[in-house]
């Protein structure tokens, strides 16, 4: 009788977890998979210099409803060391600040680790994947719904972008990602954004 009341008003709990779970493990897998596809490709450094290089990134994004019920402002500091010629790892700050509309507005402070797979160069420019992941302390106490009561929040993102060189040692770096949070130890709905972002590296 209960399980004939869920199918009638639409999907049971059951099935709206499956589906927030399944969600999560589609974005891990296509961050394995960048993984994966580049490690054959190769295996020399060829005109890396292996040096650090540093940058920062100012992000801007929206909720991936059609409805602008929330906002998205981040300053990513990140440094970079190319692994192979056409792979690079990244490490990032994530400083983000979460404007809700009728909830409480969400602050994020953490880093995740980037995976950056380079499958097209041409002149100054190069064309990027990117994928990563990382966890993040944030001010939620429950009352933002889409990512439980606890304060910490784990971090997946996956998108694409060009750098371009502009002088020696600078360029500047476009992207476009798809960010999703949510309680790392829990199985909550999260919150998913379609973000631009605009940077400069040294």
């Amino acid at each position: 009788m209960i399980k004939a009341i869920f199918i009638i008003q639409g999907k049971s709990p059951l099935e709206k977890k499956c589906k927030r779970i399944l969600s999560k493990r589609i974005l891990a897998f296509v961050f394995i998979s960048l993984m994966i596809i580049g490690f054959p490709t190769s295996y020399s450094y060829g005109d890396e210099d292996g040096k650090v290089k540093w940058g920062f990134s100012i992000l801007a994004g929206t909720h991936t409803k059609s409805k602008p019920d929330l906002i998205l402002l981040a300053i990513l500091p990140r440094a970079g060391l190319a692994l192979h010629k056409n792979w690079d790892l990244e490490l990032e700050g994530n400083f983000s600040y979460y404007s809700i509309q009728d909830e409480k507005d969400l602050y994020l402070l953490g880093t995740h680790a980037n995976i950056l797979f380079k499958p097209i160069r041409w002149g100054k420019g190069t064309f990027s994947l990117i994928g990563g992941g990382g966890f993040a302390y944030n001010n939620n106490n429950g009352k933002v719904k889409e990512i439980g009561d606890s304060h910490i929040a784990g971090i997946l993102h996956g998108g694409a972008g060009i750098d371009f060189i502009v002088g020696k040692g600078w360029a500047l770096r476009g992207e476009y990602r798809l960010i999703h949070i949510s309680d790392p130890l829990k199985g909550d709905l999260g919150i998913n954004t379609h973000n631009f972002i605009l940077g400069v590296s040294f």
